[in-house]
């Protein structure tokens, strides 16, 4: 199953699942988000694109900001949800239902900064991917992307001394494979992809990009925060307080800030 077709079957549900704030751009499940990491500088003015944007909340925030936004999704669903959020907030956006891995519908140099908040993991070919990124975003462009981490992707929860600790299965272990995905009794199989570090460091650098900062963002401290501070972290599900006492100890995200150069 396709990730087209994956998020058009579960789209509905997890938008009405997951808190994804409309107040800060996110970089993935209880990760410091914009406010916090400031990885995108001054976006007043800037043509900015979010690619994989999903329901279009980062997309909806960088147009609050300022920015001319634009969003791409390869979930008709996905686009749906993001044109009606707009809509009902009032807010000037642009969407488009495509692939990541070509984004003919978009001129060379188009745009001043391109995001992508875990998305680029459903991509079969995330090379190609950072080809088009780097074709249509202009002289000293930002790139800024996260995707789930390759040691929160690769493991799973096992018990050892009466505790839950995180298993990490084989690292290197490549192939595709097929999981799924249930929400409110909904499933979608998505593929998977097992990579490691390098297999998104080298391809950034071949595409051309200059990489100035890659972050492994520390989880909030749910354990020691309000409910009050909870409604504020910019993507919360309530599945990731069951087991908290695992995602405190792992990163979830891995972040990547890459320069276009002059």
């Amino acid at each position: 199953m396709s990730a087209k077709r994956g998020w058009n079957i579960i789209s509905k549900d997890y938008q009405s699942s997951v808190r994804i704030s409309l107040d800060d751009v996110h970089y993935g499940p209880i990760s410091p988000g914009e406010k916090e990491l400031k990885l995108l500088g001054e976006v007043e003015g800037k043509d900015i694109l979010e690619i994989g944007c999903g329901g279009g909340q980062n997309t909806i925030v960088l147009a609050n900001w300022g920015a001319r936004s634009v969003g791409l999704d390869i979930s008709e669903e996905q686009i749906k949800y993001a044109t009606r959020l707009a809509r009902k907030h009032k807010v000037k956006v642009q969407f488009y239902v495509g692939n990541m891995e070509g984004m003919e519908m978009f001129n060379d140099e188009s745009f001043d900064i391109i995001l992508s908040s875990c998305a680029i993991g459903y991509s079969e070919n995330p090379g190609q991917v950072f080809h088009e990124v780097f074709r249509i975003l202009r002289k000293d462009g930002l790139f800024v992307f996260c995707v789930v981490h390759p040691i929160a992707n690769r493991g799973r929860v096992v018990r050892y001394g009466g505790r839950k600790l995180w298993g990490l299965g084989n690292y290197f272990y490549r192939r595709k494979r097929i999981w799924k995905w249930k929400i409110k009794g909904r499933v979608a199989e998505f593929y998977g992809y097992g990579r490691t570090f390098q297999d998104y460091f080298n391809p950034l650098v071949t595409s051309g990009f200059v990489i100035e900062k890659i972050l492994e963002p520390k989880p909030y401290p749910l354990n020691k925060m309000t409910e009050a501070e909870m409604k504020k972290i910019p993507y919360f599900e309530e599945g990731y307080l069951k087991d908290y006492e695992i995602w405190r100890r792992i990163p979830f995200t891995l972040l990547f800030k890459a320069r276009k150069p002059r």
